[in-house]
Formats: C-alpha cells, structure tokens, sequence
C-alpha cells in the first residue's frame, strides 16, 4: 500500500478509535476492534517508515 494512503488511513482509524472510546468506553468491544485494527495499520506502516528512513540515511 503506498505510504501516503496508509499515513490517511491511519489518521482516520485513530479519529475513529477516538470518537468510539468516547462513546462507548475503553474496554467495550467496539473499541478493542478499532484499537486492533489501527495497530494492523501501524504494523504495516512501521516497515515503510523504516525502509524510508534507512534510504534517506544512505543516499
């Protein structure tokens, strides 16, 4: 997934993640979903960050 979409998407399941835990408190199911899919979405950022990273460091 290229870097930017996943950085909005990101940014857009956190909103949510928020507004939910709002709604419904931190431990409702409904939050632990949201919770677990922006930490998917982070897991697959993490690589590309880095990969980024290390080629802006060696170039």
């Amino acid at each position: 997934m290229e870097r930017e979409l996943l950085e909005s998407k990101i940014e857009l399941k956190r909103a949510e993640l928020v507004h939910i835990a709002s709604k419904y408190g931190l431990s409702s199911t409904n939050t632990i979903q949201y919770s677990q899919e922006l930490d998917n979405l982070l897991n697959e950022y993490t690589p590309l960050q880095f990969h980024e990273h290390k080629k802006v460091a060696y170039n």
